[in-house]
């Protein structure tokens, strides 16, 4: 008896119950960690692509230093013109990088998003900085590897995909990281045999093959791909914007570009080949078989329980549907980049609203538990 009280006095005394809670607050922290280092390796134990001899002598140093390095990169094959420095044979893209390319990619890895412009600052101030900052903004940039857009999106596409999913990535590779990796995890085991095409100037690099290597060696048919914003738009209402944003006719406005971007390659891209765009920020927990031409409620009316506000976060729809040319016409006749959400969630809820139920789109808009249970 006397053992059950002193027992007992023990698990009641404060010490026991912070004691305990640490416990349970490390085994958690242990078993959380434990999971992101499966799918997420550190930098410690990544491989580079290829392995090059270290040379013995100074000058062999500065002979290295002087040549240029053959990176390979598996991908699909595509059609380059002979003029490209793309060279293709047997499936692999062949890329002549040079050692200042190399630094160049290092320095941009820890560089700032150069689409976010400055804070408070005037609309003439902030073009006049868009204007200047133009020049250097890759992402309106072509390249070999955005021209080739096309051609490698069809290829992987034919990859027989179950469901061609699509997600936007415009952010440094740096900050792909655990939670985008739990999306991307939870996607393509959710819905096996899929392929998904992840739109990303920053991951269709050698350092996004590393990034993505631990996802890619369990099977997952993913396609880091750069994005070629001209083809992407065109003979869309949204050509017109892409030019005048480019001749900075348009105040880029007071979010980062990179948002409004997003917001239109998403649209343009199921436009154009049709498919399911999500975000990176979902935990998947079904396959999307059966979903076509679907929408999510992200906020409800609390009396009727009818739909208040969607989101383009998740949207699947046929290729060419007539509503995504709303979608992109809403885009480019009503842009604002200094009101969050206009353009995107906000766009979404207001075609909707006025052209839903036009007969023939057959367009569904699926309830609050189905994309956004939490909110």
């Amino acid at each position: 008896m006397s053992n059950y009280k002193a027992f007992r006095r023990t698990i009641e005394s404060p010490i026991f119950s912070t004691v305990s809670f640490a416990l349970i607050v490390f085994s958690i922290f242990v078993y959380s960690s434990i999971s992101i280092v499966r799918l997420y390796p550190s930098k410690s134990i990544s491989t580079p692509i290829i392995e090059t001899p270290q040379p013995t002598h100074n000058n062999d140093v500065q002979a290295a230093a002087n040549k240029t390095l053959q990176v390979q990169a598996t991908t699909l094959a595509l059609k380059v013109d002979q003029s490209s420095s793309i060279v293709v044979s047997n499936n692999v893209i062949v890329q002549p990088v040079t050692i200042e390319e190399l630094e160049k990619e290092k320095q941009d890895g820890e560089t700032p998003d150069p689409l976010i412009p400055p804070a408070k600052i005037t609309k003439e101030e902030r073009m006049e900085w868009f204007r200047k900052k133009l020049p250097d903004l890759e992402v309106f940039q072509s390249t070999n590897l955005s021209r080739a857009f096309h051609d490698r999106v069809l290829k992987f596409s034919t990859n027989q995909c179950a469901i061609q999913f699509f997600m936007v990535w415009l952010s440094p590779a740096r900050t792909f990281g655990p939670r985008d990796f739990l999306a991307v995890e939870t996607l393509m085991k959710a819905n096996p045999h899929s392929c998904l095409v992840l739109i990303s100037r920053s991951l269709d690099t050698r350092r996004g093959d590393k990034i993505l290597k631990a996802l890619l060696d369990r099977g997952f048919k993913i396609l880091a791909v750069t994005p070629d914003l001209g083809s992407l738009v065109k003979d869309t209402p949204a050509e017109t914007w892409l030019k005048k944003i480019k001749n900075v006719e348009i105040d880029p406005g007071e979010n980062p570009l990179s948002v409004q971007l997003s917001n239109l390659i998403r649209l343009a891209v199921l436009y154009k080949y049709g498919g399911v765009y999500l975000d990176t920020d979902f935990i998947i927990l079904k396959d999307f078989k059966g979903l076509r031409n679907a929408v999510g409620a992200q906020d409800v009316y609390q009396a009727t329980r009818k739909w208040k506000t969607l989101n383009s976060a998740a949207m699947v729809f046929d290729k060419g549907h007539p509503i995504l040319f709303d979608f992109l016409q809403e885009f480019a006749t009503t842009f604002d980049g200094s009101k969050w959400g206009h353009n995107g969630p906000y766009m979404l809820t207001r075609v909707i609203r006025r052209v839903g139920n036009t007969p023939g789109y057959n367009l569904t808009v699926l309830g609050l538990e189905a994309f956004y249970p939490v909110n």
